[in-house]
């Protein structure tokens, strides 16, 4: 017996790991919601998006398509909706997005110090932050990835968890009452065994979208800390320029006109950048 007319038949799409699976238009509506788009908004969306999908097409061709039509439409939104790749483009370097993070925990009430050299029980060990509260001590490993398509794997969380153990004992000794915490931190996600494994030990770890509640997507929404590399008003060129220079923020940018004078941009453009710099640094959850 064959399909009714109305059914729409499944199609595969392949994954940024080369998996594949079925296209499930309800998760394209829950990432736009999430974006902040609104409902007309997104069924446009989707329905331009299954008119469109075909088997075997990508999802950063899914993506990419889903941006141009949000862009067009709601151009804060689509800034939100590009958040992931947005991290992606802080690269080539680590060091932004770390500069990033630290900024996040700034913002989250901790004390914070990038790049930093701290003893451990048996040896001395650099750490990439470390974020101090009245009631917590975190050392940090940030790890960045260049491609969406990185992952981080079993060794590095092999690594991080006994570089964390040798400092952490040496931490317990201090007697000052406070919670001593290692955290490894990526902008992309984490293979199975990575995670598998930092469950059994106790490793806490942030990625893009784990654990479900406080992952990293969360982190940024909650404190409204974009990385300008959201913007759909600035071209990519001045993103790169300013994130050389050190400038990683949206909220950098939104009451700095000198900084966009010194770009070469004129009135109009410097007041559209503002604008939507400062319509992102709303602290955001949806």
């Amino acid at each position: 017996m064959g399909k009714k007319e109305n059914e729409k038949e499944e199609v595969e799409i392949i994954k940024m790991d080369g998996s594949r699976e079925i296209f499930d238009p309800n998760k394209l509506r829950h990432s736009l919601e999430k974006a902040g788009a609104g409902s007309e908004t997104i069924e446009a969306v989707v329905s331009k998006i299954e008119s469109e999908i075909e088997d075997g097409m990508t999802t950063g061709t899914i993506y990419k398509r889903a941006y141009e039509i949000l862009e067009r439409k709601e151009s804060t939104a689509a800034a939100r909706y590009s958040l992931r790749r947005a991290l992606v483009d802080l690269g080539p370097t680590g060091f932004p997005f770390e500069e990033f993070v630290g900024e996040i925990f700034r913002a989250k009430g901790f004390d914070v110090k990038v790049g930093v050299m701290v003893e451990g029980e048996c040896v001395e060990h650099e750490v990439d932050m470390l974020a101090e509260n009245e009631t917590s001590e975190i050392s940090m490993e940030i790890k960045f990835h260049n491609s969406q398509k990185i992952r981080s794997d079993l060794k590095v969380a092999l690594y991080v968890k006994s570089r964390f153990e040798d400092i952490l004992s040496r931490q317990q000794k201090d007697g000052n009452g406070k919670k001593k915490e290692g955290w490894l931190l990526t902008n992309t996600k984490f293979t199975k065994n990575a995670l598998d494994y930092a469950e059994c030990v106790g490793l806490k770890i942030v990625s893009w979208s784990y654990p479900e509640k406080g992952n990293l997507q969360d982190l940024v929404e909650e404190t409204g800390l974009h990385p300008l590399t959201c913007l759909t008003s600035l071209p990519d060129k001045e993103k790169t320029l300013l994130v050389e220079q050190g400038t990683v923020l949206c909220r950098d940018l939104k009451n700095n006109t000198k900084l966009l004078e010194e770009l070469g941009f004129k009135e109009e453009k410097i007041n559209k950048i503002k604008d939507e710099a400062s319509k992102l640094c709303t602290p955001y959850s949806k």
